[in-house]
């Protein structure tokens, strides 16, 4: 009889190979495996640069350097977004993260730096679950946004996704990643903290990105993305310039051939109304 052992530590291996150090492996909410998530970034390949934890709404890789989100990957379906609203969480919001030592607690208020808890995955986009809505107020998904941002700019392109999700795609699944610039952060600039929280040690980034992809029926697959900045100020990026921006590898996933089409243009037009003021 011919071994299976060869074969086992083969997939035992690939299995080993598909995670990122440290990562807590939390069985998502619709099964799928690391390779299928396609929101997702590569994972970093220096040690310290983060801790990554799969949950059933989100991954998230957090920095516990600057202690703030690298980024935030999930999706948008129709489907989730017609649940009824889920109530937000209140003694249990804004809470450390219980899978990463170090996260900030509530406790890191911004207010004195007129600067609010931003989600990077927003409450809006996790109602269809407990679960989900509890988690994504987690400190670990949360970094310090300028009030002009988080209810300008930002909140916009929220809405849009969920418009897109909801209205115009919502047989399709949409993949969205969202996170910081880190070489921007802890930085400061005019009118701009470096750092917030009670003992100034949780940085703030001068800029942000969100990039979106979905398998369209008819145009195939398609992303467009985003960066912002603290002021509220946004701009329309291909994926292949949030990537020299931030040193992340979105979308990676995907077949390379199709990764390499299409993250180097601009896909505004496959996205109606694509333009946030």
């Amino acid at each position: 009889m011919k071994s299976c052992l060869p074969v086992f530590m083969s997939i035992i291996l690939a299995a080993a190979l598909s995670l990122p150090s440290g990562a807590q492996v939390v069985e998502s909410s619709d099964g799928r495996r690391w390779a299928d998530m396609y929101e997702l970034p590569a994972f970093a390949r220096a040690k310290g640069q983060e801790k990554v934890v799969r949950r059933e709404a989100y991954t998230v890789s957090f920095n516990p350097k600057l202690r703030i989100p690298n980024w935030v990957a999930w999706i948008l379906t129709g489907e989730r977004l017609d649940h009824p609203v889920t109530s937000r969480p209140d003694s249990d919001a804004f809470v450390p993260d219980p899978a990463i030592k170090g996260c900030p607690d509530r406790r890191y208020n911004y207010q004195k730096y007129r600067y609010e808890r931003g989600h990077i995955c927003p409450a809006a986009d996790n109602k269809w679950s407990e679960t989900a809505m509890q988690t994504c107020f987690y400190m670990s998904n949360i970094c310090p946004m300028s009030i002009r941002l988080n209810h300008g700019s930002w909140n916009d392109l929220e809405e849009k996704s969920r418009d897109w999700a909801q209205h115009r795609y919502p047989d399709t699944v949409i993949y969205v990643v969202g996170g910081t610039v880190p070489a921007t952060a802890g930085k400061g600039a005019k009118g701009i903290p470096a750092y917030v929280g009670d003992n100034d040690d949780i940085a703030v980034p001068l800029k942000v990105f969100k990039a979106l992809l979905r398998n369209d029926p008819d145009h195939g697959w398609t992303a467009i993305g985003y960066i912002f900045d603290q002021t509220g100020k946004c701009e329309k990026a291909t994926i292949d310039s949030i990537e020299a921006l931030t040193g992340f590898d979105l979308f990676h996933n995907l077949p390379d051939n199709i990764e390499s089409r299409i993250e180097s243009v601009d896909g505004s037009a496959q996205w109606p109304g694509a333009d946030i003021r």
